[in-house]
């Protein structure tokens, strides 16, 4: 086995650095759909995206070192975003994303569906998922910044507002 070069570890380094950012960028542009796992379709675009980000920036010789380097790289990047994301709002920001009510006292929340990309039938799924054959016995549905949908019950009958599910620094 043979050790990575100098010239080979920053190459891989810089690439690192200048992927994740990259693909930050493009996920944020994206959306919170593009990760999300709400259908089968959404999985395999996250796992090809993976696979893709890697072949790119392992796509050399040595590919053992590379690869341990390149992982080593995604987590040191990781770490440094989110360190920095919760000492600045604006990179937090940046980051991250807030949840979008979907649907709300018996209504669909048509522009931001269309903005977050999510059809009425995967509100259903979402609804079936959580126990309801309908939407009578459901308030509101958020699409969570990961990605997943919350199904609130009317039970919990109340006036929902913006600060009941986006934290708010007071």
């Amino acid at each position: 086995m043979q050790i990575i070069s100098t010239i080979d570890a920053v190459k891989v380094i810089a690439l690192t650095v200048v992927c994740y950012i990259s693909i930050v960028i493009i996920l944020r542009a994206s959306g919170k759909r593009t990760l999300s796992k709400m259908n089968a379709f959404d999985f395999i675009v996250t796992i090809a995206l993976g696979s893709v980000l890697a072949t790119t920036i392992v796509n050399y010789k040595n590919a053992f070192w590379n690869g341990m380097l390149t992982f080593t790289m995604l987590v040191v990047c990781q770490h440094v975003a989110t360190w920095l994301s919760v000492r600045s709002d604006t990179v937090s920001q940046l980051l991250k994303s807030e949840p979008a009510l979907l649907y709300y006292n018996n209504a669909f929340q048509n522009k931001t569906m269309k903005k977050e990309r999510v059809d009425k039938n995967e509100l259903k799924q979402a609804i079936r998922k959580a126990g309801y054959v309908s939407f009578e016995g459901v308030s509101a549905i958020i699409l969570e910044a990961d990605g997943n949908l919350t199904v609130m019950s009317k039970r919990e009958e109340r006036n929902l507002r913006k600060k009941d599910f986006v934290f708010i620094d007071e």
